[in-house]
């Protein structure tokens, strides 16, 4: 209890240093997400005109990472506070400035959010991701990283073990890992005994329902899974379990449009997602194109509601050489982030073409790469897939297409035999 009171405390104190903007932008998160059902449209139509595009959302073309690539280019490297990164489904490396404003933005909109799964400002909660935090961070928000390089049994035990010796509330991220966890306990239900988890949230991985069934089963409590990316933030959330996802009406406005003629789909129809993020104030996001599908579920007065049926870009499974699946979430920012720092979009896959034997295929002209950002990637690779994997740099005219003309960024090329194994 004393460790939460400081911590709400701390917050307190930040919230101070930037002038109570995390106060309004928190109080303007919720009011437009619990007040009404539509969008305000003058924000809207008041950020399209200050950046040049036409007033009317539906007139403006779809946006791609290119031209948020041709945008960034333009900004004051003195106004970013922080970036964003992101690899794609094509392989193609993005990152996005935010300013101090955005941050903040973004800090009230997840605590909102995060409110509503379950979570309280200054509750113990361990978030499961590809990259670990600073100590201190971590410290101050209370915070466990949970790094799944490692899912194997006594892996998992270990993290139950720390779940509760943290006394851990809030699980959130990769549902895959909740769910190694949800069957660890299935098959040991005595090590459940001292675990005080209340709530729930998943993140960026999809999970069949019969999944989704067991560890809401196992741990009998508030389990919403959460809709978001890394360019725009939080799109859509969850109120209940396999619920509707109600679309995010703070600060980013959100189409399911048809691809061929850019205009809204109809109730229970699949679309495109495209996002436009108005309160990014260092580039224009308009109609960014996220690459995914998903159901439109409601409109009210034509604004979207709500949607359903997510359909995520779904990459083929890569394994390590000690035959575990690796998450491409562990693998993605070894490759993305290294190859986005050189300022020009590269085009990537990464396959497996054995149980030990891998390629990262990267689309330039040769001289592009330093040795020491060649190195940068394939060592990180190298440690997450574990000790004996190979891994051979191959630079390609052209990463050819599936017959779908889909690139998936992860191929899994073994021969069927090792596959099964």
């Amino acid at each position: 209890m004393i460790k939460k009171i400081a911590i709400r405390i701390i917050y307190c104190i930040y919230d101070l240093l930037n002038k109570l903007e995390l106060t309004r932008y928190y109080k303007e998160a919720k009011n437009a997400n619990q007040q009404s059902d539509y969008f305000n449209k003058s924000i809207l139509k008041a950020f399209l005109i200050h950046w040049g595009f036409a007033a009317d959302i539906i007139k403006n073309p779809l946006m791609s990472r290119y031209e948020i690539m041709e945008w960034t280019k333009k900004v004051d490297p003195s106004k970013i506070k922080s970036w964003s990164y992101t690899g794609g489904s094509y392989g193609e490396p993005l990152r996005v400035p935010y300013s101090r404003q955005r941050n903040l933005v973004r800090t009230a909109t997840l605590r909102y959010f995060n409110e509503n799964g379950g979570y309280n400002l200054g509750d113990p909660f361990v978030l499961i991701r590809a990259k670990d935090k600073s100590s201190f961070l971590k410290f101050l928000r209370n915070e466990m990283i949970f790094i799944p390089q490692d899912i194997s049994e006594a892996r998992i035990k270990w993290f139950a073990d720390k779940l509760k010796q943290k006394k851990i509330k809030v699980p959130m991220g990769y549902p895959t890992v909740i769910y190694e966890l949800a069957l660890f306990f299935m098959r040991n239900p005595a090590q459940k005994e001292g675990i005080t988890i209340k709530s729930i949230i998943t993140i960026s991985e999809p999970l069949e329902d019969f999944k989704r069934k067991i560890i809401h089963d196992v741990f009998q409590c508030s389990f919403i899974d959460r809709y978001s990316n890394e360019e725009v933030g939080l799109i859509a959330q969850q109120r209940e379990f396999s619920g509707e996802y109600f679309v995010n009406k703070f600060g980013i406005y959100v189409e399911i449009i048809d691809p061929d003629t850019l205009l809204s789909v109809e109730e229970g129809q699949q679309g495109k997602v495209v996002v436009t993020d108005i309160y990014n104030d260092l580039i224009p996001v308009v109609r960014y194109d996220t690459g995914d599908l998903a159901t439109a579920h409601k409109y009210v007065n034509s604004d979207l509601v709500s949607i359903t049926n997510i359909v995520g870009r779904v990459s083929e499974q890569i394994f390590s050489v000690n035959g575990e699946p690796i998450s491409p979430l562990m693998l993605g920012p070894f490759i993305y982030k290294p190859l986005s720092r050189q300022g020009q979009i590269f085009q990537y896959q990464f396959a497996q073409t054995s149980s030990f034997e891998y390629e990262l295929r990267i689309k330039n002209r040769k001289n592009q790469l330093s040795e020491q950002l060649i190195q940068e990637m394939i060592s990180g690779l190298e440690k997450t897939l574990g000790k004996g994997a190979m891994i051979t740099l191959k630079l390609m005219d052209e990463i050819k297409p599936l017959p779908s003309r889909k690139r998936p960024v992860f191929k899994n090329e073994m021969p069927q035999k090792q596959h099964s194994r």
